[in-house]
C-alpha cells in the first residue's frame, strides 16, 4: 500500500502576525540611520534593566565569573546596568546590520586584521573562526564582500522557531554571499564545508549540555567541541582564529579578525583544543568585557549536572589556576536524626565531580556537627538573626564565586525563599512530595517510591533520588567515616535517653540489669539530658559522659560498643564505626536502623508499631517485652 504524500504544515496565525510585525520593523529600520537605531536601543536597554530583575541577577552572576568573584553590589550594579544597556543596543543594531547599505557599512564598521583572516581561508585551507557573543556579531556575516579571494565563506547558526521569519532572515544573511549552516542539520554539511576549505564562523561560547566540560573564565561549563573537531578533521590545513566585534562609539564597531590561535605540538585531544579556544576568546572578551552578551545563563546547571566525561579531560580541566568550584547548597532536614541519614547521599554529591563544593544549610543545633564533616566546605544556620543567604555571602565563601545548585531537603519555606531569591539563579532539586514543590513548580526532580514495595532504609531514598533523577553513580555509599572516631577508644556505653521522645524508652530496672551484665559501662547522654543522666548514672553506680553531638567522635570508635534506645546517639555512634544494639519503639527498623555493619536492632512488631509518636499512652509499652537477655544476645553476635 503506497504511503500517503507528506503535506507541508500550514503556517500558524501567530507566525503570520509575527512575520508582518517583523517586516514592518525592518521597513522602519531600513529608513533609519544606524546611530538613531543605536540610540533607541540604548533607551530600550534602560527599560530592560529596570523591568527585568531576573536578568539583572543573571548578568551579575556572569560578571562575577568573568571579571572578579569578589565584586559587591556597589561596583557590580553599575556594570550590570551598562552591560544590559549595551547588549540591548547591539541587539537592535544587529537587526539593522543586514539592512545597511554599503556606504553605511563603510562608515559604521572597521575591520582589523583583514589580511590575516583572509590568508587562513585560501589555497584549500580552512580558517575556523571562534566567535563569542559580543558586540554586533551579525557584522561577521555581512562582511563577506571584503574577502573576494575566499571561495567559501560560511557561518553556523541556530534556526528560529518561526519558520516564516526564519526564511526571511536566512535570505537576508545569505544575500551577500555568506553560506549559513544550521546546527539542526547535523555535522555532515559542516564537515563537507571544512573539507573544501574557506572561512567558517562558529559561535562557540554558548552553554551546551552535550559538549565537553572545560573551564571558561576559570569555571567549568559545557562548551561546544565543534572547533576542535573540525580542526582535528582537517588537520594540516585547518587554522583556529579568535574573532569578535566590539562597540567603539554610537553606531560604530570594530571587527577584530586577526587573532590566530597557536596550537602547540602534541595538543590533539578535543578537551585540550577546546581549552585553547576558550582562553583565546577570553582574552578577546577581556578587551571590553561589557560588550559581551551576558544576559543569558552562560554557566547554568541542568538536572544532569555531572557530565559523562573521561577522567583525563577532568584532570586537564582541573589544572586551570584559580578554578572556581561548582558550588552546591544542601539544605538538610530540620530533624537531626533525619539529617544524618542524608550523609551517604552527601558523600556521593561531593564526589560527583572534581570541582564540586558542598555547602550545608542547617538549624543552629546541627551547625557545629556539620562543620566537623570534611566534605562540607561551609555550614550556616537557618534560625539565627542573619539569613542563611547572607551567611553564605560573607567574605570568605563569597570570593569562591556564585552558587550553582540547591538540594532542598528541608521544608522551611522561609529558608527556601531566602536562598532562591538572594543566591539565584539556582537549579533546585528535591523530593517531588516535598510541600515546597507545588508553588511555581520549584522542584524539577521527580522521584516516587512504590507503596507496595518492601520497605527500604530512608538513606536509600536520598540515594535513589540522586541515581534516578540526576543519573549519579551510587556504587558504594558508606556511612561510617574512616578515621572519624577515636581509634584507641575501647569502652562500653549505654544511652537510655532518646531524642525521639518518651515513646522510645526502656525501663530503668532493665538498664540496671543490663549494666550488671556488662563490663564497666558508661552512661552516654546529650547536654539536654544532663541532669537526669547524671542522676540515673548515680543510681546505677556507673560513670556518666555528657557530650555534644559534634564531640561524640572524640570518645567513640570502632572498638567501642553502644547499647541504646532509638534516636540521635546511635546514628552518631554508627558514624564513628561503633557497633550498636538499638531498642526501637516508635520507628520501623528497616527504615531507620543505624547504617553500617555489626549493628543489631530489637523491637516488638505490635499492631501499633511503628507509631512515630513521641509519647506512648498505652498502659503497656511495646519495649516492656524486650528482655535483657535478648539485648545482651544481640550485642554478643
Amino acid at each position: 500500500m503506497p504511503e500517503p504524500e507528506s503535506q507541508e504544515t500550514r503556517p500558524k496565525l501567530r507566525d503570520k502576525l509575527a512575520l508582518w510585525a517583523y517586516k514592518g520593523l525592518c521597513g522602519v529600520l531600513r529608513m533609519t540611520d544606524v546611530r538613531a537605531v543605536a540610540f533607541c536601543g540604548r533607551a530600550a536597554g534602560y527599560a530592560v534593566w529596570l523591568c527585568a530583575p531576573s536578568r539583572r541577577r543573571i548578568v551579575a552572576r556572569n560578571l562575577r565569573i568573568t571579571v572578579d568573584p569578589t565584586l559587591r553590589a556597589d561596583k557590580l550594579a553599575p556594570m550590570v546596568r551598562r552591560n544590559m544597556v549595551r547588549t540591548t543596543m547591539n541587539l537592535f543594531c544587529a537587526l539593522k546590520t543586514g539592512l545597511m547599505s554599503e556606504s553605511e557599512m563603510d562608515r559604521s564598521i572597521r575591520i582589523v586584521g583583514r589580511d590575516i583572516f583572509e590568508a587562513n581561508g585560501v589555497d584549500g585551507q580552512c580558517g575556523i573562526a571562534c566567535i563569542p557573543h559580543a558586540g554586533n556579531w551579525e557584522i561577521l556575516a555581512r562582511v563577506r564582500s571584503r574577502y573576494p579571494k575566499v571561495e567559501h565563506y560560511g557561518s553556523m547558526y541556530r534556526r528560529l522557531n518561526n519558520p516564516l521569519i526564519e526564511d526571511l532572515v536566512y535570505k537576508s544573511r545569505t544575500r551577500y554571499g555568506c553560506e549559513m549552516l544550521s546546527k539542526e542539520d547535523g555535522l555532515r554539511a559542516v564537515l563537507r564545508f571544512a573539507a573544501k576549505g574557506g572561512l567558517l564562523g562558529v559561535l562557540c561560547d554558548q552553554f551546551t549540555n552535550e559538549g565537553v566540560y572545560v573551564p571558561y573564565f576559570r569555571k567549568v561549563t559545557g562548551v561546544t567541541p565543534l572547533p576542535a573537531l573540525l580542526y582535528r578533521r582537517c588537520k594540516g590545513k585547518a587554522h583556529l582564529l579568535a574573532v569578535f566585534t566590539r562597540n567603539t562609539a554610537l553606531g560604530r564597531w570594530d571587527a577584530e579578525m586577526g587573532h590566530v590561535i597557536e596550537v602547540p605540538e602534541g595538543c590533539e585531544s578535543t578537551a585540550a583544543l577546546t581549552m585553547l579556544v576558550n582562553r583565546a576568546i577570553e582574552e578577546c572578551q577581556k578587551e571590553n568585557i561589557l560588550d559581551g552578551f551576558w544576559m543569558h545563563h552562560r554557566w547554568k546547571s541542568t538536572e544532569q549536572f555531572v557530565p559523562e566525561q573521561d577522567a583525563e579531560d577532568w584532570a586537564l580541566a582541573m589544572q586551570t589556576p584559580g578554578l572556581l568550584p561548582f558550588r552546591i547548597i544542601v539544605c538538610v532536614p530540620e530533624d537531626f536524626e533525619e539529617a544524618l541519614l542524608l550523609i551517604p547521599a552527601l558523600r556521593v554529591i561531593a564526589a560527583s565531580r572534581p570541582d564540586a563544593q558542598l555547602n550545608i544549610v542547617c538549624p543552629q543545633a546541627q551547625l557545629a556537627f556539620w562543620r566537623t564533616q570534611d566534605y562540607a566546605a561551609h555550614a550556616v544556620s537557618t534560625d539565627g538573626t542573619t539569613p542563611p543567604s547572607a551567611q553564605l555571602e560573607e567574605d570568605e565563601p563569597y570570593k569562591e564565586g556564585p552558587y550553582d545548585y540547591l538540594f532542598m531537603f528541608s521544608e522551611n519555606k522561609r529558608v527556601f525563599r531566602d536562598l532562591t531569591k538572594n543566591l539565584g539563579p539556582l537549579y533546585v532539586s528535591g523530593f517531588a512530595e516535598n510541600p515546597l514543590a507545588a508553588p511555581k513548580r520549584a522542584f524539577r526532580s521527580k522521584f516516587t517510591g512504590l507503596h507496595f514495595a518492601a520497605p527500604r532504609h530512608r538513606a536509600e531514598d536520598y540515594l535513589a533520588l540522586l541515581q534516578k533523577s540526576h543519573n549519579l553513580t551510587v556504587e558504594s555509599a558508606a556511612y561510617a567515616s574512616s578515621g572519624y572516631g577515636h581509634a584507641e577508644a575501647a569502652a562500653t556505653y549505654i544511652a537510655p535517653f532518646s531524642t525521639l521522645g518518651n515513646a522510645d524508652s526502656w525501663a530503668e530496672e532493665k538498664w540496671a540489669e543490663l549494666c550488671a551484665r556488662l563490663d564497666s559501662p558508661t552512661l552516654l547522654a546529650l547536654p539536654q539530658d544532663r541532669e537526669r543522666a547524671e542522676a540515673m548514672a548515680q543510681r546505677l553506680g556507673i560513670p556518666c559522659l555528657v557530650c555534644a553531638p559534634e564531640d561524640v567522635h572524640l570518645h567513640l570508635g570502632e572498638h567501642c560498643r553502644l547499647y541504646a534506645v532509638d534516636g540521635l546517639l546511635p546514628q552518631l555512634a554508627a558514624l564513628c564505626g561503633t557497633p550498636c544494639t538499638v531498642i526501637m519503639a516508635s520507628r520501623l527498623a528497616d527504615r531507620y536502623r543505624p547504617l553500617g555493619e555489626n549493628h543489631r536492632t530489637v523491637y516488638r512488631h505490635l499492631p501499633c508499631h511503628p507509631c512515630h509518636r513521641t509519647d506512648c499512652d498505652w498502659e503497656h509499652h511495646c519495649t516492656d517485652e524486650v528482655s535483657v537477655e535478648e539485648v545482651v544476645a544481640c550485642g554478643d553476635n
